[in-house]
């Protein structure tokens, strides 16, 4: 190889994981040795930072992705202290009404699969825009809706507007979080998606007591409005395929009043770099590559045996609060303690202030728990750079931190079921409900944080399999609790839902000790995938070259070698 083409592929090299340099390299380029020391982290995927987005602009992003999480769990519980109003307005049971929690969430469940594969390839900030506008026009319609026909579509319609938080929420993260942080992101980011389901209830509990129950869905309107502002003026776009690092200069619906401000910093501190323009020039090319949404890449990962695994496993574990408990504190609180709207409402807060610690305490917990993994094979962590994580036991640094709150969150629901059985005082359901919250967020959150570390080049799409799994496992969740409690006593209904989650336990451990083993099998059935295709367009190229007179190129030669 020429010396001008070496100089050329320096930069390009600098992206490729020291394990394929080792057996890659061209002839103009010093070999590498082979690493036989065992795993070594410091290898890592980029040579240039992970983003170039300063620690408070980061925490900015979370906040404001964790702030928009928020209109997912509102859109679904707000009118939750209504129920009974709003079912006596539209003159049908609480069951009928309840059905409208089902048909949000499968439509909440399939929305993201279209949304998400458009954000992977068009940017976070244009699939944002487009939710919170439909998010926005449906509440108003369902505000000003008089049948139950038109609240059935029009919450399906609300709960697509509302993929916007659970699809991309997550994708945020992993575009500015290396693996080794992305837990304390993750918790903070999902903050809001986890404590909504109890304030959401509180909210409108307030407004149905003194307003009226067309009032939470004006709220919801209002609330959606302010976030499509909020967006569209300031939040910066992370999407690795858009802006690469944040390097790359953003544009059109992709850039930001904060975003042009980052850009400029960025350019007056890396005018001097020699190398930066082309790589930029490289990666900027593919922005202009517009992706249509493709669903079928989310039914993609179900197929892949260890991510099937994890999806039903944190689906079903999120359907104890969500599809489980938190239907029927309307019905049932009612029932037994008498409570009005208001009051119902706040019983919500005990869940909320759970699922908080959940998120502010487990994340810590989660990257120290890496770093533990890491000191122990005697890796190296690099700040900043994502690192490959082959030879890493990532499901291990991941879920030995969920059993805890498996076993937590699995008495809790059993507690909660029994003490509503036996009628306690308020109190007692009220602290079952705080540990069901700490316990189901716990796990939630970091097996939402292994999906992520297992798809880092398309986590919007990881995402919306999340939501697809856990949104259908829930709408069937509620559909059905209600008339469980009523045939069996809420004793025995959550008794057979715990022990449900007894026997998923063991699946923790399965995906801890066999992870490792699918991960690498899976990855190398796809690096042969990629060398066999690559190999067969550089046959095409070269014989089109022949026929044209021309020798193949230096980069042809090199794929030949495969």
């Amino acid at each position: 190889m020429a010396e001008g083409s070496d100089n050329k592929e320096k930069p390009l090299l600098a992206t490729i994981p020291m394990r394929e340099l080792s057996t890659q390299s061209s002839p103009g380029t010093p070999a590498l040795p082979k690493d036989d020391g065992g795993p070594q982290l410091a290898r890592t995927l980029s040579a240039p930072p992970y983003t170039i987005f300063t620690p408070r602009t980061k925490m900015f992003i979370v906040a404001s992705v964790s702030i928009s999480s928020l209109i997912s769990p509102f859109g679904a519980t707000t009118f939750y202290p209504a129920l009974n109003d709003l079912s006596r307005a539209l003159h049908v049971t609480p069951t009928l009404i309840n059905l409208g929690l089902t048909t949000y969430m499968i439509a909440q469940g399939i929305a993201p699969a279209f949304i998400a594969g458009m954000s992977d390839n068009n940017g976070r900030r244009f699939s944002f825009i487009v939710c919170f506008v439909i998010f926005t026009i449906a509440n108003v319609g369902l505000a000003l809706q008089t049948n139950y026909a038109a609240l059935l579509v029009l919450r399906m319609v609300q709960a697509f507007g509302c993929s916007a938080a659970i699809a991309l929420c997550t994708a945020v993260v992993a575009d500015i979080a290396t693996s080794a942080e992305r837990g304390t992101y993750m918790g903070y980011a999902t903050a809001g998606l986890l404590i909504g389901p109890a304030f959401g209830p509180t909210i409108g509990g307030i407004l149905d007591q003194y307003l009226g129950w067309r009032a939470t869905f004006w709220f919801l309107a209002i609330f959606g409005g302010v976030l499509l502002v909020m967006f569209t003026v300031l939040f910066p776009e992370t999407c690795r395929n858009v802006v690469g690092n944040g390097s790359i200069p953003a544009r059109g619906v992709s850039l930001s009043v904060l975003g042009h401000i980052q850009q400029r910093r960025h350019a007056r501190e890396t005018q001097s770099e020699e190398g930066l323009d082309q790589a930029s020039t490289q990666l900027h090319a593919k922005r202009h590559k517009l992706g249509f949404p493709n669903p079928l890449r989310t039914l993609k990962i179900l197929g892949e045996k260890e991510s099937c695994i994890v999806l039903l496993y944190n689906g079903c574990f999120f359907t104890g609060m969500i599809g489980f408990a938190t239907p029927i504190i309307p019905v049932l609180y009612e029932e037994i303690y008498g409570l009005n709207t208001l009051d119902i409402g706040l019983c919500y807060i005990t869940m909320g202030i759970g699922s908080l610690t959940s998120a502010l305490t487990t994340g810590h917990i989660v990257d120290w728990n890496f770093r533990r993994h890491a000191k122990r094979l005697g890796m190296t962590i690099m700040k900043g750079k994502q690192q490959d994580l082959r030879d890493f036991p990532i499901e291990k640094a991941r879920l030995e931190v969920v059993v805890p709150g498996h076993i937590i969150g699995t008495l809790a629901l059993l507690a909660f079921g029994w003490t509503l059985k036996f009628e306690t005082t308020l109190a007692g359901p009220e602290v079952a409900l705080y540990f069901v919250g700490f316990g189901v967020s716990t796990a939630f959150n970091i097996t939402n944080t292994l999906i992520l570390d297992l798809h880092r080049d398309r986590p919007a799409t990881a995402t919306s399999a999340v939501n697809l799994v856990r949104c259908l496992m829930t709408a069937a969740g509620a559909a059905v609790i209600l008339p469980m409690c009523h045939a069996m006593n809420p004793g025995w209904a959550f008794t057979l839902i715990a022990l449900v989650y007894v026997a998923l336990l063991p699946v923790v451990f399965l995906i801890m000790a066999k992870g490792q083993k699918w991960r690498t099998e899976l990855a190398d059935k796809k690096d042969r995938a990629q060398m066999v295709k690559e190999a067969a367009a550089c046959v095409v190229d070269t014989e089109a070259s022949s026929l044209h007179g021309r020798h193949p190129s230096d980069k042809e030669g090199k794929v030949a070698k495969l």
